[in-house]
């Protein structure tokens, strides 16, 4: 069975134009689908910010409390020892309201309150690490909600393919309708293959 050159084109264009067609749905729905996948990913990166700050946060929790029950027995050790250099220095007889005895007592007290402080402050800086850590956790959750795909921006990513896949159509068309006049021009369009 023969085929003629016109019916041939038309076949072919129709093929093409169903091809372009086909190929611009499959664009859009991998659009749809990239859109959602980097929506879930911004989505994970914030959760997982978001616990990782919380971590921080009860980290740095953690060490005040720490912190704060080794100035306490860091206070008790320090109560013990002046009181056994008082019953010392009263053992020996010493008046302890003037003198060396005072100086030691008071020297005393001086170093114990600064290893009380040490303890407050390296505590206290371990904490700021982690509160400074969170607030990095938090700034990158921020951050990846900021950077997640928006519903605008997957519509015009939907409208530029649309308007590709009508512009691919279009020029399958003219080119149709130019090869077609060629064709009836030179008398070819009925003649079979």
């Amino acid at each position: 069975m023969a085929i003629s050159l016109g019916t041939a084109l038309t076949i072919a264009t129709a093929v093409a134009a169903t091809t372009a067609i086909a190929g611009g749905v499959v664009g859009g729905v991998a659009s749809i689908a990239e859109h959602n996948q980097a929506k879930a990913n911004a989505k994970a990166q914030e959760q997982q910010a978001e616990y990782n700050k919380r971590q921080e946060m009860r980290e740095a929790a953690r060490i005040e409390a720490e912190t704060a029950e080794n100035a306490r027995r860091q206070r008790e050790q320090s109560e013990r020892l002046k009181a056994q250099q008082r019953a010392l220095l009263g053992k020996s007889g010493a008046a302890m309201t003037s003198g060396s005895p005072l100086a030691i007592l008071g020297a005393t007290a001086a170093d114990e309150e600064l290893k009380v402080q040490d303890v407050h402050r390296v505590g206290y800086q371990q904490a700021d690490q982690h509160r400074e850590a969170a607030k990095m956790y938090e700034y990158q959750g921020r951050l990846a909600r900021a950077q997640a795909p928006s519903g605008s921006s997957l519509a015009l990513s939907l409208a530029g393919n649309a308007l590709g896949t009508v512009g691919k159509v279009a020029s399958i068309g003219g080119n149709y309708a130019i090869q077609r006049a060629d064709l009836k021009s030179r008398g070819l369009w009925n003649r079979s293959l």
